[in-house]
């Protein structure tokens, strides 16, 4: 149960990835933006973590923890996010619908579910935050990027903006609001990454 699970929530995360990839190529849309959004690189560090899993359910050590505390947080508010601020800002219809609800629902409910009920369950301990550079790397990039190379993005269909998401464009708010977003993202990762890990060393007791 624990290996087809994992496997599962890897292959249908795959699909998504190689699905919208191949639509975004063929629409001539930028394939470097679609690898800058945050939903994309937490789904890959999924498929990642979930194939090792199906490989090896009882899988541990540093490097591994982190990867999975990354993978699992980073998910995690994505599925957040999505459901509470993103939703209904851009149309959808056919697969394209379809691979953004594997994405946003599918993907972080199997992760979650995946790490709360199924055993073996990787033990993590406090090393395992360093897995929360992900999110703070992934800001950094975002933000430099957005002045140096000043992409577009699609934010709403009359909307563009320089990052992928409206709460990070100081153009339309201020530099102070998108400061005080950061600082409520990292927190909310460190209070994720430190429930993730106090309920993993309480039910490996």
């Amino acid at each position: 149960m624990t290996r087809l699970w994992h496997a599962t929530t890897a292959v249908l995360g795959l699909v998504a990835l190689v699905g919208q990839t191949i639509l975004t190529a063929d629409e001539g849309r930028s394939l470097v933006n679609l690898f800058s959004y945050f939903t994309i690189e937490s789904n890959i560090l999924v498929v990642v973590t979930c194939t090792l899993l199906a490989i090896r359910p009882d899988r541990g050590g540093r490097a591994f923890g982190m990867l999975r505390l990354a993978s699992l947080t980073g998910i995690t508010v994505t599925g957040i996010v999505y459901a509470t601020v993103l939703a209904g800002n851009v149309d959808m219809t056919g697969v394209e619908w379809w691979l953004d609800k594997i994405f946003h629902y599918v993907v972080p409910i199997l992760t979650v579910v995946g790490f709360l009920a199924l055993r073996p369950r990787t033990s993590l301990d406090w090393s395992a935050l360093g897995g929360l550079a992900f999110p703070v790397l992934w800001l950094t990039y975002t933000l430099v990027r957005a002045q140096v190379a000043e992409p577009t993005f699609l934010l709403t269909p009359t909307q563009t903006a320089p990052v992928p998401y409206g709460f990070l464009d100081a153009a339309e708010s201020s530099a102070g609001a998108v400061a005080v977003v950061c600082v409520v993202l990292t927190a909310v990762f460190v209070a994720l990454g430190s429930a993730a890990i106090a309920y993993s060393r309480r039910a490996s007791d």
